[in-house]
C-alpha cells in the first residue's frame, strides 16, 4: 500500500503542474499573437526580436526561429520551424513519461499486493483450517484492496496522460500556423522589396478568363 499512495501522490503533482503549465494563454502568450499580427514587413524584425528576447517560452523560440536567417528559402524556413516545433513539443511533454510510468506500474504493484496477501492467507489456512470463515473473507477482501487501489490510479493517470498529450498536439499546431503566417508576410514583403512594383503591375486584363 506505501508504494502505492506514493505513486498517487506523484501522479496528482505531475497532473496538478501539467495542468497549469501548459495552459493556453501561458505557451501562446497574447502579446505575441499581437506580435505577429502587427508584423507587416521586414523592417520590424529587430523590433520583433528583441519582444521575443523578452517574453520567453516555445511560441518566442518559434519566432526567433521565424524571425533569423530570413536569406534562406521558404521551404527551407518552414522545415526549420516544423523541427523547432517537435523540440518545443518535447519539452511541453516534460514530466509526462512519469504520468505514463506511474500509470504502467500502478496496476502491477496492486496485482502484487493481492497476490502477497492471499499468499499469507492461505498459509494461515494451511496450519490453522477454515475454522473461521468470516476472518478468512475478510483477509481476501483486504488483499484485492491493493488491486482495486492500483486501477484507481491508474485510470485517472492514463486518461490524464492522453488528455496532455493531445493539449501538447493542439498547442505545437498552432503555434507552428501562427509561425507560417509570419514566415509568409515576411517573405511576401521581401518579395516586394526585391521586385519593386511588381505586384502592382498585375492588371485585370492580364488575368486568364473564366470558362
Amino acid at each position: 500500500m506505501i508504494p502505492l499512495l506514493i505513486c498517487s501522490v506523484i501522479a496528482l503533482a505531475v497532473i496538478l503542474e501539467r495542468a497549469i503549465s501548459l495552459r493556453k494563454r501561458r505557451i501562446i502568450k497574447p502579446e505575441l499573437v499581437r506580435l505577429v499580427q502587427e508584423i507587416r514587413d521586414v523592417g520590424d524584425v529587430p523590433v520583433a526580436f528583441s519582444k521575443c528576447q523578452m517574453v520567453r517560452g516555445p511560441f518566442s523560440n518559434l519566432i526567433r526561429h521565424v524571425l533569423m536567417n530570413l536569406h534562406l528559402s521558404w521551404e527551407e524556413k518552414l522545415h526549420e520551424i516544423q523541427i523547432a516545433g517537435k523540440e518545443e513539443a518535447k519539452t511541453l511533454e516534460r514530466n509526462l513519461t512519469i504520468l505514463e510510468g506511474v500509470a504502467a506500474i500502478a496496476p502491477l504493484l496492486g496485482l502484487l499486493g493481492t497476490i502477497l496477501g492471499l499468499s499469507e492467507i492461505f498459509d494461515v489456512v494451511a496450519k490453522r483450517g477454515l475454522g473461521e470463515p468470516k476472518a478468512f473473507s475478510y483477509g481476501i477482501a483486504q488483499a484485492l484492496r491493493t488491486t482495486i487501489l492500483g486501477l484507481a490510479i491508474a485510470i485517472p493517470s492514463i486518461i490524464a496522460s492522453n488528455f496532455f498529450d493531445q493539449r501538447v498536439d493542439s498547442l505545437v499546431h498552432e503555434m507552428e500556423r501562427l509561425s507560417t503566417i509570419l514566415l509568409n508576410k515576411l517573405y511576401a514583403s521581401k518579395v516586394r522589396k526585391e521586385v519593386p512594383g511588381r505586384f502592382g503591375e498585375v492588371k485585370l486584363r492580364d488575368l486568364p478568363e473564366e470558362r
